[in-house]
């Protein structure tokens, strides 16, 4: 019967060396821990908080806002070619800005769709149902 080797335990390891030894590795890696810490606030600086929700969103919100318009308005037969158009245009801006990021042009595109739906009357009433 083949004998078995004799487990070494961690402990005897750390207790063989002598205590100043065994603190070094301790104190180097606190010192790197603190370093790092100290130049990730100077690098990695976080973006200003924006007044409300970014483009991308605003544009889904809307996209999605035509669409339970289009099953709430009362004469969904006539409604619903213009809020497609508007549908359409909408989401050809979340894909831009999805492609491209927050441009000038996609910001003024959708605030000239948004203000284009609050001025109209079957969408009014169609939200107004929601």
């Amino acid at each position: 019967m083949a004998k078995k080797g004799q487990k070494r335990s961690v402990t005897k390891k750390a207790a063989s060396k002598s205590p100043k030894a065994a603190r070094r590795p301790a104190r180097k890696t606190a010192r790197k821990a603190t370093a790092s810490s100290r130049q990730a606030p100077a690098t990695a600086r976080p973006a200003p908080p924006s007044a409300g929700p970014n483009l991308g969103e605003q544009a889904e919100r809307l996209r999605d806002e035509i669409l339970r318009s289009k099953l709430t308005h009362p004469n969904p037969w006539s409604y619903a070619p213009k809020a497609h158009a508007w549908g359409e245009r909408v989401q050809i801006l979340v894909e831009e800005i999805d492609a491209k990021g927050e441009t000038p042009a996609a910001r003024r595109s959708l605030e000239t769709l948004d203000a284009e739906l609050r001025r109209d009357r079957d969408f009014q009433e169609a939200r107004r149902l929601f």
